[in-house]
């Protein structure tokens, strides 16, 4: 019985935010899968805590995962830190670390799953859009225009089905100059 209660007593403890420290693949499946997370932040007059959500949880995790990436040249690492991302969170939320591997291989731009999670975050009203993911994501079709294989399919999505889509590619090529204008509807 004892055993029991020390079982349920360490179970219903918070979790801290040291979760955010991993250093592998393992430890990030673990950081996306946390579903509530006690942060201290050291203040000027002493600490603050804060009760985090997943939704936050799953954000710094990809945020601390394309910290630890962005040093490594490993691309087949990179793709399984993005595999894992779209498994465990929203797919949008790997954009960040899209974003490393397209700047370490333009080509990588070409990939299904990489080209799909680009589109899906351009896929959404911009005021309605996680901000943040948004930003990414025209930053990272951006740089992956300098691909032409890239180039020619997104140039494709200005006529896409889905309004948002096709707004913001166009927006996006209109930008970089490289459609004179973009049919309206």
């Amino acid at each position: 019985m004892r055993s029991f209660l020390l079982l349920l007593t360490l179970l219903s403890q918070p979790l801290y935010a040291d979760i955010f420290a991993f250093k592998d693949l393992e430890g990030y499946e673990k950081c996306l899968q946390a579903d509530h997370l006690i942060d201290d932040t050291a203040t000027g007059t002493g600490a603050q805590r804060r009760f985090l959500g997943p939704a936050e949880i799953q954000n710094r995790c990809v945020e601390s995962a394309a910290k630890l990436l962005t040093g490594k040249k490993d691309k087949a690492l990179m793709m399984t830190f993005i595999k894992m991302t779209k498994r465990g969170t929203a797919p949008e939320n790997a954009i960040a670390l899209i974003g490393a591997l397209v700047s370490l291989d333009r080509k990588q731009c070409n990939e299904m799953e990489i080209y799909e999670v680009i589109n899906k975050a351009l896929s959404h009203p911009k005021e309605e859009s996680s901000a943040s993911n948004f930003q990414k994501a025209r930053k990272v079709a951006k740089t992956c225009l300098k691909d032409s294989d890239y180039k020619k399919d997104f140039t494709d999505e200005k006529d896409s089905s889905n309004s948002y889509l096709s707004s913001n590619a166009c927006e996006i090529l209109l930008e970089e100059k490289l459609v004179p204008s973009c049919k309206k509807g």
